[in-house]
């Protein structure tokens, strides 16, 4: 027998808590947690007040009846989506065990989960997706991307901009708080920016090693003396390891950039996450081959949990109308919508008309935020329409900027 269990997050590290790691790392097939790992994990539940969810199997032998089969995670958080902050679902370690895979264990958590997320008036739920295919069954779609940047240092990194402003090191420790900051400031202005958990902002914990990572800190000040950009980053063999770069503007992240690329003991960069698709650094470079994209990604998954609030609260680059409907297995977001936008801003209400459009709920979220327009995605089957409809839905969602995801989790 299975059911879904709810685990209380105590202040204290109790048997419940250890018993959900163990089962936790055991279906991402990872070594367990060290005491050390176990203490900090806990502090981050604490910090972001998380929800644990477990299965349990009752009649799993050798005494192993009390242990997880299955785990799930969520907190609250937001996203910006233009003209307000988006009541957002955040879930993370979503696991079932190979033992106990195909007996809707997963379907049981994620819809426990949303179901609760709608209640609390939450309008979206978001996810990174360690299996691409698991769920857009669940409704999440692809919302934001990023690319892996390898970037030469030395002599043949050039800028054709001089030096704006200085950087200073720092102890990672010591400008967790100025990072917090700084990050608050990003959120607030950036389109699409996704709120972050509680690990950001403490040092470094290599999860898979079980290990602490020494890291490198670096603040850059703009020419008033105020800061606008941090890095944490590690130190190998060959190369820096960029942890988290993130400035209020990217003139302030190249800036950064150009400190570590003058380094002369190592041969490259390395930042796995290039949050902005578009960011300038290979264009502000004299040689513009130093910069080499070895990987593109995608980074944040969304659900929407309620179509008329997700859309009064986005922020539009161009007025227009189109009837939407929405086609939603799990029912959270079914009907036909009436979207009319004028200076940015959407005005929706339910409707019994023909829609232009017909779209997957997870496609939906896509085309929300902007990442892809409605005809691409009737040419890839989860939209349908006319022509003419297709290209006026495209026209109105369309975003003059990606979004910008800078955080994951």
């Amino acid at each position: 027998m299975h059911r879904v269990e709810t685990i209380q997050v105590a202040d204290t590290l109790t048997p419940e808590l250890r018993s959900y790691a163990a089962a936790m790392r055991d279906g991402f097939f990872e070594p367990p947690m060290t005491e050390e790992g176990l203490q900090t994990w806990h502090s981050h539940l604490l910090a972001d007040r998380t929800r644990l969810r477990v299965v349990r199997d009752t009649e799993r032998p050798f005494g192993m009846s009390h242990e997880p089969v299955a785990t799930f995670a969520s907190w609250d958080g937001t996203i910006n989506a233009g003209n307000a902050m988006a009541a957002t679902n955040f879930i993370t370690d979503v696991t079932v065990q190979v033992s106990h895979r195909r007996r809707g264990l997963m379907n049981a958590l994620m819809t426990t989960d949303l179901t609760e997320a709608r209640e609390r008036s939450d309008v979206l739920a978001v996810l990174t997706a360690t299996d691409a295919r698991l769920y857009g069954r669940f409704g999440f779609g692809v919302t934001a991307s990023a690319r892996r940047l390898e970037i030469e240092s030395g002599a043949k990194f050039q800028l054709r901009t001089e030096p704006v402003g200085h950087s200073v090191f720092a102890d990672p420790a010591n400008i967790a708080a100025l990072r917090r900051q700084l990050f608050e400031k990003f959120h607030a202005r950036q389109y699409w920016s996704v709120g972050r958990a509680n690990h950001y902002w403490t040092s470094g914990f290599d999860w898979h090693t079980q290990r602490p990572i020494p890291q490198r800190g670096v603040v850059h000040f703009d020419e008033h003396g105020e800061p606008d950009a941090t890095l944490v980053f590690t130190v190998e063999e060959d190369s820096l390891r960029i942890v988290d770069l993130l400035g209020i503007s990217t003139g302030a992240e190249i800036e950064l950039l150009r400190l570590l690329a003058h380094g002369e003991a190592h041969e490259r960069i390395i930042w796995p996450r290039c949050h902005d698709p578009r960011h300038p650094l290979p264009w502000a470079l004299e040689d513009s081959r130093v910069v080499r994209t070895t990987k593109e990604f995608d980074t944040v998954w969304v659900r929407v949990l309620n179509v008329e609030r997700a859309l009064e609260m986005r922020r539009f680059d161009s007025d227009g109308a189109v009837t939407l409907q929405i086609l939603d297995n799990q029912d959270f977001c079914n009907g036909t919508y009436r979207v009319t936008v004028e200076d940015g801003r959407a005005a929706v209400e339910k409707t019994t008309r023909t829609a232009d459009v017909s779209i997957q709920v997870a496609a939906f979220a896509t085309l929300l935020s902007g990442l892809q327009g409605a005809v691409e995605l009737g040419v890839a089957g989860v939209a349908t329409g006319s022509r003419e409809s297709l290209e006026r839905t495209s026209r109105l969602f369309a975003k003059d900027n990606p979004p910008v995801a800078a955080s994951i989790f």
